[in-house]
């Protein structure tokens, strides 16, 4: 009898630490330039990612938005931000003047030649929004409703109050925390 519930404490501790590694040590990274505002919306993200489901989230800034892009293709990155207008300079493409339609054009070729997806930008007038790579995608399909909610929640006005607050990442990182929880989205 002793030897059956050893066994059973046995089966139970493996089948537990099976299961833990499918998500401990999985850390999600957001790479953008180091602007105030881009660390600004990272930290949102960052955010809202961890605080609702959990997940391990590290922001990264880079020099430029070169060195983002070099990141996202070795799999350094997970997550980025971006705006169709800059998206557009990535793919070489003309600037255009209408941001629904230079969303829809970055959001196709985006998909197609970097193998990463568009999310909902996140309503202020420069139509940020967060890109990830099909595989986190793939591996996370709850990012996207989730990040949903960030869209329409940001106006012009607020982004322009929130970059004044954030000057360094830690600030970036309380005035993004303390928004969504005055918008009650953590």
């Amino acid at each position: 009898m002793k030897r059956i519930g050893t066994v059973a404490v046995v089966m139970a501790f493996l089948v537990c630490a099976q299961l833990s590694t499918a998500c401990v040590g999985r850390t999600l990274f957001i790479g953008v330039p180091n602007t105030a505002g881009d660390r600004m919306l990272a930290e949102m993200v960052s955010a809202m990612i961890s605080e609702r489901t959990g997940t391990a989230v590290k922001v990264q800034t880079y020099r430029d938005v070169r060195e983002v892009y070099d990141a996202v293709k070795q799999g350094k990155v997970n997550i980025i931000i971006e705006s169709p207008e800059r998206a557009l300079t990535v793919l070489g493409k003309p600037n255009e003047p209408n941001g629904k339609k230079a969303y829809e054009t970055v959001k196709g070729e985006y998909r197609k030649t970097l193998n990463l997806a568009w999310l909902e930008p996140f309503g202020i007038s420069q139509g940020y929004a967060p890109v990830l790579t099909v595989e986190t995608l793939e591996n996370y399909p709850a990012l996207p409703k989730l990040l949903a909610k960030l869209a329409g929640a940001m106006n012009s006005d607020s982004y322009a109050k929130l970059l004044k607050a954030s000057e360094t990442s830690d600030k970036s990182r309380k005035a993004a925390k303390e928004f969504l929880k005055a918008k009650k989205l953590i």
